[in-house]
């Protein structure tokens, strides 16, 4: 092969294996994940048509061009899928990719190769692109629902209640708030009048004569008329003097 061929062949691989209708199928032959698809083959010839109908769970091993330049896989495929040979002499079947519609790739995986299986490239394809790599082993994803755990029973022995000590205590009553309560107004003392004395008839007591005053003494005219005389001569003596 030249190498304008071996250029010309990775870029026509490349182109081929990376559509979105390829590339599904591609990592699922891998990764040896089953695929599902709804086949509409050819009719005639009637020696060589094909029934129409759904594949499930074909489990592909290679991809790659036949002879007559179609882009083709090879599977093992059994019922309950469509076939109008049955698979009493064999399982292996070959796919127009073209053909192929409603493809759906499936979570669970083959790891048994089946019976006349070959390695290597695929004798009825002049181009083989993609084979399944039997050596890898493929993850195996866990499923969403959790097993349910066996139930352990364990017999727990009672644990003994002790009765809490209380102390009585006798019951204090409670403290009553005397409210304050009003004063009574004081009403004003009223002023006692002592009772009129009525009149007795009994006898009064007889008054006693009381002793009369004593009378001035009675002066003689001969005195007072030596004081007169006594009088003015103190009078002529002061004229004398301050005269």
């Amino acid at each position: 092969m030249s190498f304008i061929n071996t250029i010309f062949k990775i870029l026509e691989e490349q182109n081929i294996l990376k559509t979105s209708k390829t590339k599904p199928i591609v990592d699922a032959i891998k990764n040896r994940n089953k695929i599902s698809f709804f086949y509409t083959g050819p009719r005639k010839p009637a020696k060589d048509s094909v029934k129409p109908g759904k594949r499930i769970d074909v489990e592909a091993v290679a991809l790659g061009l036949s002879k007559r330049g179609n882009l083709i896989i090879r599977g093992y495929v059994q019922s309950p899928s469509v076939s109008k040979k049955g698979f009493d002499r064999t399982g292996w079947r070959t796919f127009m990719v073209s053909r192929m519609s409603d493809l759906r790739i499936s979570d669970e995986t083959f790891d048994q190769k089946r019976p006349d299986y070959k390695e290597g490239d695929d004798r009825s394809m002049t181009v083989t692109y993609v084979t399944t790599d039997w050596t890898n082993k493929p993850e195996v994803k866990k499923s969403k629902i959790d097993k349910p755990k066996p139930s352990v029973t364990t017999t727990t022995e009672p644990t003994p209640t002790v009765e809490p000590t209380t102390t009585t205590t006798p019951p204090v009553e409670p403290k009553t708030t005397e409210l304050p309560q009003p004063k009574p107004k004081s009403k004003p003392e009223k002023l006692v009048t002592p009772p009129k004395e009525e009149p007795t008839n009994e006898p009064q007591p007889e008054e006693l004569p009381q002793p009369k005053s004593t009378e001035k003494p009675v002066v003689n005219p001969d005195e007072d008329e030596e004081n007169k005389n006594l009088q003015e001569s103190i009078k002529n003596i002061k004229r004398l003097m301050f005269s």
